[in-house]
């Protein structure tokens, strides 16, 4: 069978995934603290060997998929409460299945007077949860929360040893699988009353897209010229 057909199938699958994951950036252009995916492809066919075997044709897949951490513009809200990291670190809070990391700075108070998220889950400060008298209060650069001249709370910020350890949870959280090496950040330069955008740039995201979808639609015609010729068995559907 001519191994070209292998080429143009791993190439179009290959293109499906990134038009999933640009889509999905595309999507959570508006998610506050969003932080956008990328793909690396890699050969299929690395040895010298079995490239001349190939007679040149090449087969490449997904590599690796990674989240750029990159950070993106911030937004004035005027609420005390919300929150932009103006640097590296996040916000850490207490989820049902433990802590999480986060960009995302919307918070508010519960019932209870704790600093949550947006979604409900607890903030962890200096000292534990983060509980406050109302949110009439100032949060300075380095996370000190004042209430007139009292020191009422701290919050902290946490930079992680390697950042591609982290999993995207949903609700804008990050974990990883096994415990990550994280330090505490010692000025991260909060900024109150803003909100870090999603680093997402629509025009380069557009792009990537359309150069996506001109080479699958490019691929599909090869395999069906392939097809045509005789020259492929039935491999089933792209996907």
């Amino acid at each position: 069978m001519n191994s070209g057909i292998y080429s143009a199938l791993s190439g179009a699958r290959s293109r499906m995934q990134l038009l999933e994951v640009v889509s999905n950036n595309l999507a959570n252009v508006n998610t506050v603290g969003f932080k956008k995916d990328r793909l690396n492809f890699e050969s299929l066919i690395s040895d010298a060997r079995q490239q001349s075997l190939a007679r040149g044709v090449n087969h490449s897949r997904v590599g690796m998929r990674y989240t750029d951490h990159g950070t993106g513009t911030f937004q004035t809200t005027g609420n005390n409460l919300d929150l932009a990291i103006n640097g590296p670190g996040f916000f850490k809070v207490q989820t049902p299945e433990g802590e999480a990391y986060t960009r995302q700075g919307s918070f508010r108070l519960n019932a209870e007077g704790t600093l949550v998220t947006a979604a409900g889950y607890p903030v962890v400060g200096a000292n534990g949860p983060v509980n406050l008298p109302d949110a009439d209060v100032v949060i300075d650069e380095s996370g000190r929360i004042l209430d007139g001249e009292a020191i009422v709370g701290e919050i902290a910020v946490f930079d992680v040893l390697d950042p591609q350890q982290l999993e995207k949870r949903g609700d804008g959280l990050f974990a990883a699988a096994e415990p990550a090496g994280e330090t505490r950040v010692a000025n991260p330069g909060l900024a109150q009353g803003q909100l870090e955008s999603s680093n997402v740039n629509p025009l380069e995201e557009m792009a990537v897209m359309i150069d996506a979808q001109r080479n699958f639609e490019a691929l599909t015609r090869a395999i069906k010229s392939y097809k045509e010729m005789g020259k492929a068995a039935e491999l089933g559907r792209v996907g």
